[in-house]
């Protein structure tokens, strides 16, 4: 028979073994919490990492994309001298039998041959076609043609309303820009110096009461149409602009559609400006 004594020393083993469970468990899940927090961490530092090295791989890609756009530029260059350099043999090799040719049989006091009249406009004359018919005069056509600066503008000055017939070309009797010299007062067209790629654009005022119905004309062929019509008491004032592909000699003007009038004092304007030249140079 167990004793009192014995009763509570069983009890106390059981609280013992109770508190070492708890603790125990306590120590197993913070254990746990503790090794997910680490991972965590790595997971961000590799995170970090793998962000650090996909910035570096961006400016590296760049650096070299950078240096790939360089080297084209530099091959396009080098492409274009030696084409040029090829070019000047081509011509060199060509004009070098008609050099050594026997230009005659005249000979003069001292012994050596001598050239005619005859002779010497021959040679000269194919020289000169040789050399302007050689490979590479493309290119340096086309380094001339991007030095040129080609615009225009102009206006009509006098004042009120001008009454222009049907068909007939709206002349802008003051000259503002003319770099290439292209416009013309004249006639009050603009003649392409160059083949390529032309901007123009067109404002033009009426008055009170009128309207005016213009058209913009690229070597005969009309592209654009302008209409503007003042009523009542007010003015109006209609525009365009355009793109255009041109040739050298192209006329563009603008003319009227229908008769009627515009209005000038500096409100009507025609401008245009050379873009950019053919790829193959040609004027």
């Amino acid at each position: 028979m167990m004793t009192k004594k014995d009763t509570s020393w069983i009890i106390s083993l059981l609280i013992c073994v109770t508190v070492a469970t708890v603790e125990a468990t306590n120590l197993e899940q913070h254990t746990v919490i503790e090794f997910l927090l680490q991972k965590v961490a790595e997971l961000e530092r590799n995170q970090q990492e793998c962000s650090n090295y996909q910035s570096k791989m961006l400016l590296e890609l760049n650096y070299v994309k950078s240096k790939l756009q360089d080297s084209e530029r530099r091959i396009s260059e080098l492409e274009a001298i030696v084409y040029v350099n090829r070019s000047d043999d081509y011509t060199d090799n060509l004009i070098a039998p008609l050099e050594d040719e026997p230009v005659d049989k005249h000979v003069g006091e001292n012994g050596t041959r001598v050239r005619t009249e005859d002779t010497f406009i021959k040679q000269t004359s194919e020289h000169k076609r040789i050399r302007s018919n050689k490979p590479g005069n493309g290119i340096r056509e086309r380094r001339e043609i991007a030095s040129k600066h080609i615009a225009f503008s102009a206006t009509i000055a006098n004042g009120g309303p001008a009454h222009i017939n049907a068909h007939e070309t709206v002349r802008f009797d003051t000259v503002l820009h003319n770099e290439g010299n292209g416009y013309s007062v004249q006639t009050g067209r603009f003649t392409c110096p160059l083949s390529g790629t032309y901007f123009f654009s067109l404002t033009l005022m009426i008055s009170p009461g009128y309207y005016t119905a213009v058209q913009l004309i690229v070597n005969g062929q009309v592209k654009v149409n302008s209409y503007a019509h003042g009523y009542n008491s007010f003015y109006d004032q209609g525009s365009i602009s355009i793109v255009a592909r041109c040739e050298a000699g192209h006329n563009v003007w603008v003319s009227m559609r229908d008769g009627s009038a515009v209005y000038g004092d500096f409100y009507t304007s025609f401008s245009g400006f050379y873009l950019w030249g053919d790829a193959t140079g040609s004027r």
